[in-house]
């Protein structure tokens, strides 16, 4: 079958279709139109952190890792069994979140992280090392939430996602627009790898560890606003407003200024009541972690397909929608009487979820031009 001979076929259409799925679900759950679980936040906590993510970055590794090592890619039955992996552990934490459900969940990130450690180990190619480094961070953050302590689990899984989008974002957007400007004779490019770039992630390293070791403190405040400061500057080194009119590269630029925002958000949340934790998480998950995985597993389908990475008006209107839900989402939190606006910025963003899987699924379906 066409879909196990490449994991971006795979698992970017399905981590896709449950993101559109769940987030229904939980808004259902979340007004007491359903009852199917005791805990419903915690699930909805851990499947978008921790089971959307991870399939999302396990089609994104897997096909990334042999083009950096020149390791042959993973596909026919050993792809499929590390797909029923990941799909068990969706089906386990909503059917028996509190037997074995929890069990099945955690197996899907070691198999994951081992796999991509073997090729990279193999060929050589240890400075990569690093995704592997954060991938075992999330699984030990997963663990942590499933249990020991859940806020203190998301609160990491959190601050491991947002250093992942943001050495993982930091190397394709500026590199992606390079090309694409050079490309066409155009002089200003982004600029490269530096000083600035260095501090932006030292910083937003330091924040992680901070914001996991000590929650909303002072401490994370001010590292988060030095942060935010440093991201923003980063960004606006790489020539956006050239790249303007191509929405496969604007939406990246797009997808890496939220981490930016959830830093504000967080200096503010921990320095004054300016903000919420919550409104710090939908920016970094539904903002961030949710915009840079559908543009990176849009290009990189595009891209491995065979076909011209250039968006479409159908794109322009995905990627509206999605960044349109997670900003309601995050204004949902300084609102009242919140519930229309948390309803419609989930069933925005899910719809967008859906419209990328009507986008990637059929080329998934059809053999490389």
């Amino acid at each position: 079958m066409i879909l196990f001979t490449a994991a971006w076929r795979l698992f970017f259409p399905a981590a896709a279709l449950f993101a559109g799925l769940a987030v229904p679900l939980w808004l259902m759950l979340y007004a007491g139109e359903i009852d199917a679980m005791d805990d419903p936040l915690s699930w909805h906590m851990h499947e978008m952190l921790f089971g959307y993510l991870p399939g999302a970055l396990a089609g994104f590794l897997l096909t990334a890792v042999p083009n950096w090592t020149g390791r042959p890619p993973l596909k026919g039955a050993p792809l499929a069994g590390l797909f029923a992996l990941w799909l068990a552990g969706r089906a386990g934490m909503f059917a028996a979140p509190e037997g074995a459900g929890p069990w099945l969940a955690v197996l899907f990130l070691p198999a994951l992280g081992a796999k991509v450690a073997g090729d990279i180990l193999a060929a050589g190619n240890r400075r990569n090392l690093v995704v592997v480094a954060l991938v075992a961070l999330l699984w030990g953050a997963q663990i942590t939430q499933l249990f020991f302590d859940s806020d203190a689990g998301v609160t990491a899984g959190f601050a491991v996602a947002f250093v992942l989008m943001a050495l993982i974002g930091g190397r394709v957007t500026p590199a992606f627009s390079r090309n694409w400007l050079a490309a066409r004779g155009v002089t200003a490019l982004p600029a490269p790898f530096g000083a600035v770039d260095k501090a932006a992630l030292g910083l937003t390293g330091a924040l992680a560890i901070a914001w996991a070791a000590s929650g909303a403190s002072a401490l994370t405040g001010a590292l988060a606003a030095l942060a935010a400061l440093a991201l923003a500057v980063r960004l606006a080194r790489w020539q956006a407003l050239r790249v303007a009119g191509e929405v496969l590269l604007l939406a990246q630029h797009a997808a890496y200024l939220w981490l930016a925002v959830g830093a504000v958000l967080l200096a503010a949340a921990s320095l004054t009541d300016l903000a919420s934790i919550s409104q710090v998480r939908h920016a970094l998950g539904a903002g961030a972690v949710g915009s840079m995985t559908v543009i990176v597993m849009l290009r990189a389908t595009l891209g491995h397909s065979g076909r011209e990475i250039r968006g479409t008006l159908y794109d322009w209107a995905l990627f509206a929608l999605l960044h349109l839900g997670a900003a309601l989402r995050v204004l949902a939190g300084w609102q009242g009487e919140r519930e229309a606006l948390l309803t419609a910025a989930g069933h925005m963003w899910a719809a967008a979820m859906l419209m990328f899987v009507l986008r990637a699924l059929p080329i998934a379906l059809t053999p490389r031009r």
